[in-house]
C-alpha cells in the first residue's frame, strides 16, 4: 500500500507543479480566459472517457500493467507540453495526458484491494494526503521554476522536471510494486460487459448517489481551482507564479494534516457520511470567505480561507472515495472506481470549461458563488445517503450469470 501511495505521490507533484502556470502560459500564446481554462478542462476531458476502461482493464490484466502504461504516457504528454509553441499544441497536449491518466483509479482499486473495510477510510486518506502533499510541494516548486512572471513564464522546464517524477515513479512501479489482483479475480471479470456494469449499479441507491455526488463536488471544484491564478491577477492576490506558492501551500498543509492523520479518528468516530456533509458546509462557506478576502485584496484572508476549502475538500474526497470503494466487489472493483473518477473528471472538466467565461461575462467572484450553491447540492445528495442494512454482497460475476 506504502508504494502505491508513494506512486501517486510523485505523479501528483508532476502534476501540481503546473498549477500555478499553465492557464497564463496558454495567456501568453494569444488564448483568451475562456480558452486557457478550456485547455486545463481538456485534460479531465481526456480522463473521463479514460478511466473508466483503464478501471476495467486493470480488473481484466492487473493493476501493474495498467499503472506501467499510463505512466509512460504521462511522461510523453509532458514532454509535448514542454515543447509547445502554440495554444493548439497545449491543448492536444492536456488531453493526450488526460487519455493517459489511468493511474488514480487504478491506485485506488490497489489499495481497496489490500485493506479491510474497517482500515479503508485511513488508507484512502493516505492516499489524499499524498495529494495534499504534492500540492504542497508541486505548486511551490512549479512557482519556482517559472520565475517570477505571468508574462514571461517559463513552461519548459517545469514540465521536464513533470515529466522526470512520473519516469520516477513508472520505475518504482516496474521494480518494486507487486500486483494485489490475484489470477481468480482477473478471470472472473473477463467475461462482464460495460452494460452489466451499469445494470448492477443501477441496482444501489448509496452508490448511485456517491457518483451523483462526485460529479457535483469536481464540477464545484473545477469551477473555482482552475480559474484560481488568473482570480488571483484580477484581485492583486498575487502577480507572478511565485506569489501563488503561500496561500497553495496553506491549503496543501491542511489538507496533508487532516488526510494523513486526522481522517482515521473522525471517520471511526463520526462516520463517512457525517464527514461529507460537514465537508460540503465548510468547502462552501470558505468559497464565499475566498472573494470577500479578494475583495479586500487581503493574501493573509484568501490563504485563512483556502485553508478551510482544503479541510472541506480532504473530509469530502476521502469519505466518497472510501464509501465507494465499500459499495464495489472485489471483482469489479477496478471498473467502479474507474467509472466514479471519469464522473468526477466529468464535472472538474465541465467545471474548468465553462469557468472562464463566468469569470469573464458574470463578474471575476461568478465562479466562486457557482461553486457555493453547488456545494449546498451536495450537501442534499450526502443527506440523502444512507447507512446500508448489513448483508451479503452480491459479486458482479453472479449477476452477469443470471443475465
Amino acid at each position: 500500500m506504502y508504494i502505491a501511495v508513494a506512486i501517486v505521490l510523485l505523479d501528483m507533484i508532476g502534476f501540481a507543479i503546473m498549477l500555478p502556470i499553465l492557464a497564463y502560459y496558454a495567456l501568453q500564446l494569444g488564448a483568451t480566459p475562456g480558452i486557457a481554462t478550456l485547455c486545463m478542462a481538456l485534460y479531465v476531458v481526456g480522463m473521463f472517457f479514460s478511466t473508466p476502461i483503464w478501471g476495467r482493464l486493470s480488473d481484466r490484466f492487473g493493476r501493474k500493467p495498467i499503472l506501467v502504461v499510463s505512466l509512460a504516457g504521462a511522461v510523453l504528454g509532458y514532454v509535448l507540453l514542454g515543447f509547445a509553441t502554440t495554444v493548439w499544441m497545449v491543448a492536444i497536449s492536456r488531453l493526450f495526458s488526460g487519455l493517459m491518466a489511468g493511474n488514480l483509479s487504478v491506485a485506488q482499486a490497489y489499495v481497496a484491494d489490500v485493506t479491510t473495510d474497517q482500515d479503508r477510510a485511513k488508507a484512502m486518506g493516505m492516499l489524499g494526503a499524498a495529494f495534499g502533499i504534492s500540492f504542497i510541494v508541486g505548486p511551490a516548486l512549479g512557482g519556482f521554476l517559472a520565475g517570477d512572471s505571468f508574462e514571461d513564464a517559463n513552461l519548459q522546464l517545469p514540465a521536464m522536471v513533470s515529466a522526470g517524477l512520473s519516469l520516477s515513479a513508472l520505475l518504482v512501479v516496474i521494480f518494486f510494486l507487486k500486483e494485489s489482483l490475484s489470477g481468480t479475480a482477473k478471470s472472473n471479470t473477463q467475461s462482464q460487459s460495460f452494460s452489466q456494469l451499469l445494470g448492477w449499479v443501477a441496482e444501489r441507491r448509496g452508490l448511485c448517489l456517491l457518483l451523483g455526488a462526485v460529479t457535483v463536488y469536481n464540477l464545484a471544484a473545477g469551477f473555482v481551482e482552475s480559474i484560481f491564478p488568473i482570480w488571483a491577477d484580477a484581485t492583486d492576490i498575487a502577480h507572478g507564479p511565485k506569489d501563488l506558492v503561500p496561500v497553495l501551500i496553506a491549503a496543501g498543509i491542511a489538507m496533508v494534516i487532516v488526510q494523513g492523520g486526522l481522517i482515521g479518528p473522525l471517520s471511526r468516530r463520526f462516520g463517512e457520511r457525517r464527514l461529507m456533509r460537514a465537508g460540503a458546509i465548510l468547502f462552501g462557506v470558505s468559497a464565499i470567505l475566498v472573494t470577500v478576502a479578494g475583495g479586500y485584496a487581503s493574501v493573509p484572508g484568501v490563504a485563512a480561507a483556502l485553508v478551510g476549502q482544503g479541510i472541506g475538500a480532504a473530509f469530502v474526497l476521502t469519505s466518497m472515495q472510501s464509501l465507494t470503494s465499500k459499495e464495489a466487489q472485489a471483482d469489479n472493483r477496478g471498473a467502479v472506481m474507474g467509472l466514479y473518477n471519469a464522473l468526477g473528471t466529468l464535472g472538474r472538466g465541465m467545471g474548468t470549461a465553462i469557468t472562464g467565461t463566468a469569470f469573464a461575462g458574470i463578474g471575476i467572484h461568478a465562479p466562486y458563488y457557482i461553486g457555493t450553491a453547488l456545494m449546498g447540492l451536495l450537501l442534499l445528495l450526502a443527506i440523502a445517503q444512507r447507512a446500508p442494512r448489513a448483508k451479503e454482497p452480491v459479486p458482479l460475476a453472479a449477476v452477469a450469470e443470471g443475465s
